[in-house]
C-alpha cells in the first residue's frame, strides 16, 4: 500500500479512469481484479487539479523510464488506456501491474509489485516525461 499522498493523480486522469474501473469490474474476473487494483491506487492517491500536477509525476500518456531492481533491466514505456496498449511498441495499459505501479509516482520512487505468475518485482522510476498533447489538453 502506498504511503498517504505518496501518489499524486490529476483530477482529469481520475475522471477519465473512473468509467474504465466501472466497465472492467463488470468484465471477466482478471479484468475485474485489475480494475479493483486500479481503484485502490486512485483511492490511495491525492487528487490534484491537472494544472497543479508536478511535471515529474506519472500521468496518463506519460513516457516513463524505469529500472527493475536490484540492478535489473531499464525500460521505457508510455502509460495508456487499455484500448491504446501495445506492449511491443512500449505502450502499457494503466490496468497492468506495472502501469498501476507507475501512475502517480515521481522520479526516484520505488514500487514493489507482483506480476502475472506471482513473481515479485521492484521498480524504480528514473524519468518522467509528460507528452505535449497531455499538457495542452
Amino acid at each position: 500500500m502506498a504511503i498517504y499522498h505518496e501518489l499524486l493523480v490529476s483530477a482529469r486522469d481520475v475522471q477519465a479512469l473512473a468509467p474504465l474501473v466501472g466497465d472492467r469490474r463488470r468484465a471477466d474476473r482478471f479484468e475485474a481484479d485489475a480494475a479493483d487494483a486500479l481503484a485502490g491506487v486512485l483511492m490511495d492517491a491525492q487528487m490534484v487539479p491537472h494544472d497543479r500536477l508536478p511535471g515529474d509525476r506519472v500521468a496518463m500518456n506519460s513516457l516513463v523510464a524505469y529500472q527493475e531492481e536490484p540492478g535489473g533491466v531499464r525500460r521505457s514505456v508510455a502509460v495508456v488506456h487499455p484500448s491504446e496498449a501495445d506492449p511491443a511498441d512500449g505502450r502499457i495499459s494503466v490496468l497492468s501491474p506495472v502501469g498501476r505501479a507507475l501512475l502517480g509516482r515521481k522520479s526516484g520512487a520505488v514500487a514493489s509489485i507482483e506480476i502475472p505468475g506471482g513473481r515479485p518485482l521492484t521498480i524504480r522510476v528514473l524519468e518522467v516525461e509528460r507528452t505535449r498533447s497531455l499538457e495542452e489538453a
